[in-house]
């Protein structure tokens, strides 16, 4: 472009300036077409590095890392023991990124490694209710320092409704068997068929690694699976739960340590509330109740028919006025 408007009569300077370009960066770019015939920048340097690995190299860490007896092995001890028996010399770091390259960076046993893991193996997409329930436990703060009361807690993914709630003074398995129980029995999913059992989501607590509870769901043909350590966002519903329940305006903060009785009358005022009264953003501002029994979309239809006939009402309503008003 530059070119061309001077060939027009036009100064270099000019166009620069029109242009927002340093003169000398016009001309550098002519200087650098002039000597190397390409706009192209190519760094300083030969292409190839001079201590890059032979080809001999790369094909001995391949044949030695395809064996049998080396698919445990990590970068490390590939790079190792490829040095120790003379086969090849480099860094682990390098051993990596040459297995990457042929596909063969990840794990090569088939076996799942022990650590996070992935996500919960929960239903891609919920279109209903008891297809996945999350469940949890929390800490009740008491009277007497370090003496709790223990909240379970089991909701439906897809409603918000609680399905099932218990207060104990235990952390034992007992309770959460007595938990998962009482859900069974509320929602009577016994009745439906095997593939549609709710998928149970939870933590990796003491309570729900427990034999009798993974016990349990086997018989009931219920799906457990596990969150990942240290990642509450993989069970969000039922910590967001937990996290409502304790920041309500009338929760009281602490309990007496002593008196079941006023634990048990605050949750089973709470929770009835919730579920009935209680409208939940997260669903359309409907209660979990409507949204479980399948009133949610029939709400908020008509909710949507009221608001365009009252916009329709006012309209009509404005169009009928002397044009002497000044307007709405």
């Amino acid at each position: 472009m530059v070119a061309y408007a001077k060939a027009s009569g036009i100064a270099k300077y000019q166009t620069c300036e029109f242009l927002q370009v340093h003169v000398r960066r016009i001309e550098r770019w002519e200087a650098r077409l002039k000597q190397t015939g390409t706009m192209v920048y190519r760094k300083p340097g030969p292409k190839k590095p001079l201590h890059a690995i032979m080809p001999t190299e790369r094909q001995a860490l391949m044949a030695f890392a395809g064996q049998e007896e080396t698919v445990d092995y990590s970068f490390q001890m590939l790079a190792l023991k490829g040095a120790e028996g003379g086969l090849f010399f480099m860094s682990a770091s390098r051993v990596r990124l040459i297995l990457q390259d042929s596909g063969l960076g990840d794990d090569r046993t088939g076996r799942r490694r022990s650590g996070a893991g992935g996500k919960p193996n929960r239903p891609e997409e919920l279109t209903g209710p008891n297809q996945c329930w999350c469940w949890d436990l929390s800490y009740l703060k008491t009277d007497v320092l370090r003496v709790f009361w223990y909240l379970y807690v089991i909701v439906d993914e897809w409603s918000r409704k609680v399905i099932a709630w218990r207060v104990s003074r235990s952390l034992a398995c007992e309770e959460a068997l007595r938990l998962i129980d009482d859900a069974i029995l509320a929602e009577n999913v016994l009745d439906v068929p095997q593939n549609q059992m709710p998928v149970v989501v939870n933590d990796r607590g003491s309570q729900m690694k427990a034999k009798e509870v993974k016990q349990m769901f086997r018989d009931m043909g219920l799906t457990q699976t596990f969150s990942r350590p240290r990642t509450p966002n993989d069970n969000p519903f039922v910590e967001s739960l937990l996290g409502t329940v304790k920041t309500a305006p009338v929760y009281p903060g602490w309990f007496p340590y002593d008196e079941e009785s006023v634990v048990q009358g605050y949750f089973g005022r709470y929770f009835p509330w919730y579920n009935n009264e209680h409208y939940h953003s997260r669903i359309g501002y409907v209660t979990p109740a409507q949204k479980h029994t399948g009133q949610a979309e029939r709400i908020i239809a008509e909710r949507k028919q009221k608001l365009t006939a009252q916009r329709k009402q006012r309209i009509e309503y404005w169009l009928s006025q002397p044009l002497t008003g000044g307007g709405p």
